[in-house]
Parts: structure tokens; sequence; C-alpha cells
């Protein structure tokens, strides 16, 4: 399960643009993320982004 603050990690890796999304082992390092989280948020991120970041808009 992939908690709020791991989410965030990667979401800030992802809207900085320092690098591909897809170059997982880049956006471990910058994230703190293993491979297998990495993975689990690109499959999941419409729900993941439903589910942290809409709460930050209310």
């Amino acid at each position: 399960m992939i908690t709020e603050e791991q989410f965030l990690r990667y979401e800030e890796v992802r809207a900085s643009g320092v690098t591909n999304m897809i170059d997982i082992v880049r956006v471990g390092v910058l994230s703190d993320l293993n491979r297998k989280q990495c993975l689990e948020i690109m499959s999941s991120y419409s729900n993941l982004k439903d589910k942290y970041l809409t709460k930050e808009s209310k």
C-alpha cells in the first residue's frame, strides 16, 4: 500500500520535470522509493491522485 508521503514524494519528482518518469531507477533515487513502489504508484496513479491530491484542494 502506498502512503500519502510516498505518493507526494513521487509527485514532487513528477511535477519538477527533472526526469522522465519512465526512468524508474532515477525516479526511485530522487524520491527515495523502491522499484515496486514506483510501479505501484504508476499503475494506480489516478486513484492515488484522487485520494491524496484532491483533498488538498478541498
